[in-house]
């Protein structure tokens, strides 16, 4: 059994992993560990899209069209923005899990800030509490700079002790398998028997076991192969020889899902939208569309990975992550996971407080934290109502100081350009003239369309986004819908 990587000084956490080679194959056949492990897997469904991809953003990653929206978000002029606040909530978006996924021994996605609200100084504002640090109260006008510390009622008195290690998973001994693909199971003789016939292994000489060492590193390229490739581990073991680029080839640009129009009825909160569409290509060249829209676009961003899988009927197209979903639901059903409430953190992850809002089309539960600590003497518990002793988050998207939720990221009126890859800027007639002389689209070829979004054509805006570079053609100028990618009714 040999040693694949080494600890060093940088990493100093690292967790073993047992891991079965096909050496005829050049590839992983599946990995064993132990409940830490699966834990920092597991984990990756908690992140919100706008946080996957700042951790990705020196790999220069691109997924799908997605990355697009990050961009325009990063680069928007803050006089579209509500408040100054908006473009940090959806570029560093916060965790409802944070709290508990800084028990991992490889956690992704540390920030000092976790499991921390901010408060006023202001005694007759002591119950007020924002998760941005100096943002403005209400009240007094002072910054909020005071921490309160956010913790699990439930967990306090273990915090730090030996329970500590359990986040997701029960504790113990339990050996559990991982498929290349990012499947995940219990250890058994049978279940690595079927994995040998269903990928063709059948002499003991073509097996190699290997000792890998997994550190923070390890983890930031395991998630980033989950969501590029459908070979993860063998891209991380193997890194050296960068075979991964060939599994990409299933996210080329093709159809995705086309409203289906019986299989959600239309919302109360459907935006309409105006598509400029070649009538000689037949091709969407780009949109125009209001505040609505884009703040929908925007708001993906805080959508936590396993949110997104949920939506999707666990057909998100990014299989790995649709496995790993699969896998966290089914040893749930095997009584394998702590809880019902870790159950629901993985399986149906709900936003950090004020990233929703009121006319959002697909109302995405927030989740409130379940106890702040003012100096670690005086508790507030989360409520709507007006009182002292409960702990109020203020919106930081209001400039006024909301305690409920409200509106969007975006102010309006505005009109915006989104690209057929979703990238967003703010619309003029000069940067309209200027596409279509590059596209070589004289003013004649030219239609206007109105479509409508409801609830099934933002469901599939946030699937092609994943997966396509051509999101306004896939979604609205299919004639015929990929069957394999079309939402499930």
């Amino acid at each position: 059994m040999s040693t694949g990587r080494h600890q060093s000084d940088e990493d100093p956490k690292v967790i073993k992993l047992k891991v079965i080679m096909d050496k005829t194959r050049d590839r992983v056949i599946f990995a064993e560990s132990d409940h830490q492990f699966i834990d920092t897997l597991f984990s990756f469904l908690t992140l919100p899209l706008g946080s996957i991809l700042r951790l990705l953003e020196k790999d220069m990653v691109q997924l799908g069209s997605i990355s697009r929206v990050y961009a325009s978000v990063y680069s928007i002029d803050p006089k579209f923005l509500r408040t100054s606040h908006c473009k940090s909530m959806l570029i560093m978006p916060r965790s409802t899990s944070e709290i508990q996924c800084e028990k991992l021994k490889l956690n992704v996605d540390h920030s000092e800030n976790a499991g921390k609200l901010f408060g006023c100084s202001n005694y007759k504002c002591r119950n007020l509490v924002s998760f941005l640090q100096n943002t403005r109260c209400c009240h007094c006008g002072n910054l909020m700079q005071s921490t309160r510390r956010v913790y699990e009622k439930e967990e306090k008195a273990t915090c730090g002790g030996e329970s500590a290690v359990e986040v997701f998973l029960k504790g113990g001994a339990a050996s559990f398998m991982i498929t290349d693909d990012l499947q995940v199971m219990p250890a058994s003789t049978a279940s690595y028997i079927t994995l040998f016939e269903k990928l063709g292994v059948s002499h003991r000489n073509e097996i190699e076991a290997v000792t890998m060492e997994v550190g923070i590193k390890e983890v930031l390229q395991l998630l980033k192969f989950s969501l590029l490739s459908t070979t993860p581990l063998t891209n991380v073991v193997l890194s050296s020889k960068e075979n991964w680029v060939k599994d990409t080839s299933k996210f080329k640009d093709g159809p995705t899902a086309k409203s289906n129009k019986k299989a959600m009825p239309q919302n109360s909160n459907s935006m309409s939208m105006k598509l400029i569409v070649s009538k000689s290509k037949k091709k969407v060249l780009y949109a125009e569309a209001g505040v609505e829209l884009v703040d929908l676009l925007f708001s993906f961003l805080a959508f936590p990975l396993g949110a997104v899988v949920k939506l999707l009927g666990c057909n998100s197209k990014l299989d790995c992550i649709d496995n790993l979903y699969k896998g966290a639901d089914d040893l749930s059903s095997r009584n394998y996971i702590k809880s019902e409430e870790c159950k629901n953190r993985l399986l149906s992850p709900k936003l950090y407080p004020h990233f929703g809002y009121n006319s959002h089309i697909l109302q995405l539960e927030e989740e409130w934290p379940k106890c702040v600590v003012d100096g670690g003497e005086f508790p507030f518990f989360q409520s709507e109502k007006e009182d002292r002793n409960i702990a109020i988050i203020l919106d930081p998207k209001s400039s006024t100081g909301e305690t409920v939720n409200g509106e969007g990221y975006l102010k309006g009126p505005a009109t915006f350009m989104i690209m057929d890859n979703l990238l967003v800027s703010p619309f003029s007639p000069t940067s309209s003239i200027t596409l279509l002389n590059q596209l070589k689209v004289p003013t004649s070829d030219l239609e206007e369309r109105t479509v409508i979004v409801g609830k099934d054509e933002a469901l599939n805006l946030l699937k092609a986004s994943l997966i396509s570079k051509t999101v306004l053609n896939d979604v609205f100028n299919r004639k015929e819908p990929s069957p394999e990618v079309m939402l499930k009714a």
